[in-house]
């Protein structure tokens, strides 16, 4: 029996169970995309919006990639690179990428229905990532290693209305978690915090310092009237990520919010006449 090794045996085969899985996977609500292969380019095996963040197979240019990333309404497609007029169009999809993926036009567009091939890559069989779906996986990630509010004030029994005291959050001014990888891609993240201290009197500030116990004096308050008041400190945590080969990108709004409330109690600090 002859052993049979040339590709073109189960090139179908393969790209058939791509096409299908990813319809499955990634086919818009509504949408039916084509399981068979032909030659006529029809068979999007990927479609979305979101800011494609494409491969470093990309044949365009850099200012190409960058446009596509930086439109998160845009639309975006991958086909099969079938040859037209070939008697076995697809072969060309597979002998012209490593062994696992397959080459793709890439289409984009600002609508569905103005959508023009930019390019070619070459793509295996992972869902596309995106900067929607990479900023879902960092703010998921982020909320993990985010440590804990815990506030403070000196002096710990309460101040006087003449002295301002002294308050922190016990957070740090930058969060670093590990980094993680993404669709074969490494993600950096830099998160950072402010403060928004509502003093109970009427006052608000915000701050990009934490605060730290005595001597430091970053972040103080100084009552003007005596009473137990009930000091609110929130963090606002945002955050940028950074994708290998791609660049950096901002998280749009905020990651996490997190309160606490403290009660402060202020005594009245009066004048004493000493006799000698």
């Amino acid at each position: 029996m002859q052993k049979v090794n040339d590709r073109s045996f189960w090139l179908a085969g393969l790209i058939g169970t791509l096409l299908a899985i990813s319809s499955l996977l990634f086919a818009p609500s509504g949408a039916a995309l084509a399981n068979d292969v032909s030659g006529d380019n029809a068979n999007a095996a990927y479609i979305g919006t979101g800011g494609l963040l494409l491969p470093d197979s990309f044949s365009g240019s850099s200012e190409t990639r960058t446009q596509v990333a930086n439109c998160l309404g845009c639309t975006w497609r991958y086909t099969i690179y079938c040859l037209q007029d070939s008697g076995a169009p697809c072969r060309h999809a597979v002998v012209s990428c490593p062994a696992g993926s397959l080459l793709y036009r890439v289409g984009f567009g600002l609508t569905p229905s103005t959508v023009n091939v930019i390019g070619s890559i070459c793509w295996g069989s992972e869902q596309p990532l995106t900067r929607a779906l990479a900023q879902a996986n960092v703010s998921d990630y982020v909320i993990r290693y985010v440590p804990k509010l815990e506030p403070g004030f000196d002096p710990p029994d309460g101040t006087l209305t003449a002295i301002p005291a002294i308050f922190w959050t016990g957070q740090p001014t930058i969060l670093l978690p590990p980094s993680f990888t993404l669709s074969g891609r490494t993600i950096t993240i830099t998160a950072t915090p402010t403060w928004r201290w509502i003093w109970g009197d009427g006052s608000i500030i915000w701050k990009s310092v934490p605060g730290a116990p005595f001597p430091s004096r970053a972040v103080t308050h100084q009552f003007r009237l005596p009473g137990n008041y009930e000091t609110q400190v929130t963090t606002v945590w945002t955050a940028t990520y950074a994708v290998s080969g791609l660049g950096e990108f901002e998280v749009s709004g905020e990651v996490i919010r997190q309160t606490q409330v403290l009660q402060v109690p202020v005594k009245s600090a009066r004048a004493v006449l000493v006799s000698h």
